[in-house]
C-alpha cells in the first residue's frame, strides 16, 4: 500500500486529474523508493554494522559538507510545512527525493570505507548519515507510515515519538545506542523486456 500511496501523492497534485500508468507506478517505486530510500538506508546501516558495530557512533563537531546537508532538510521546515498546508504534496515529496539524492551523493563523495585510519571523520560521516534517514523518514511518515516506522524503530523510535520540529536539530541520535538490521524495504519490480 505504501508504494501506491507515494506514486499517488507524487504524480497526482491534490484537486487535479492525473497522468497514471503501470509503468510510472513501477519506475516510480524502483527510482525513488527501491533505489533512493531503500539503498540509502540499507548502505548504511549495513556501513555502520561493519564498522560501528549498529551502534551510533560518537561524534564532535560536524564539517561544513557535514552541515550543507543537515541544514538543507533543517532550513526548509516552513516551506515544508506550508506545503503541507497547501495540500502541495508533490512539492513536498519532490523535496524529498532530492534530499535522498543529495544524501547518497554525500556517502559516496565522502567515501567513509576509505576514512578507516580516521576514525573520527568515519564516525562523523556515518552519523550524519543515519541523521538524514532519521529526518527524511520522519518527513515520509504521513506519506509511506508503515514504511517509515519500520526504518524509525532502528532507532527504537515508534510513532508517538515522532517530531517534526525534532528534524531541525542535528544531534538527536545518542551516542552509544544500539540499533537495528535493517531488511530490504523496497523490492526492485522487474520488467518484462
Amino acid at each position: 500500500l505504501d508504494p501506491l500511496r507515494y506514486y499517488l501523492i507524487k504524480e497526482v497534485s491534490f484537486g487535479n486529474d492525473g497522468n497514471i500508468s503501470q509503468e510510472k507506478l513501477e519506475d516510480c517505486i524502483n527510482s525513488d523508493l527501491a533505489n533512493n530510500y531503500g539503498n540509502f538506508c540499507q548502505r548504511v546501516i549495513s556501513f555502520n554494522e561493519k564498522n560501528c558495530q549498529l551502534s551510533i557512533p560518537e561524534i564532535s563537531d560536524f564539517e561544513s559538507e557535514d552541515l550543507v546537508i543537515l541544514n538543507k532538510i533543517s532550513n526548509s521546515m516552513d516551506s515544508l510545512r506550508s506545503n503541507i498546508d497547501n495540500q502541495e504534496l508533490s512539492i513536498y515529496t519532490n523535496f524529498i527525493v532530492n534530499c535522498l539524492f543529495d544524501a547518497n551523493k554525500y556517502f559516496n563523495d565522502q567515501e567513509p570505507w576509505k576514512k578507516k585510519s580516521d576514525i573520527k571523520r568515519l564516525n562523523t560521516i556515518v552519523y550524519v548519515s543515519l541523521e538524514i534517514i532519521r529526518k527524511v523518514s520522519i518527513l515520509l511518515y504521513p506519506i509511506i507510515p508503515e514504511t517509515s516506522l519500520k526504518v524509525l524503530k532502528i532507532f527504537n523510535l515508534d510513532k508517538k515519538k515522532i517530531s517534526f520540529q525534532s528534524i531541525k536539530e542535528h544531534k538527536t541520535l545518542l551516542a552509544n545506542t544500539k540499533i537495528e538490521k535493517i531488511s530490504i524495504l523496497f523490492k526492485k519490480i522487474e520488467k518484462d523486456d
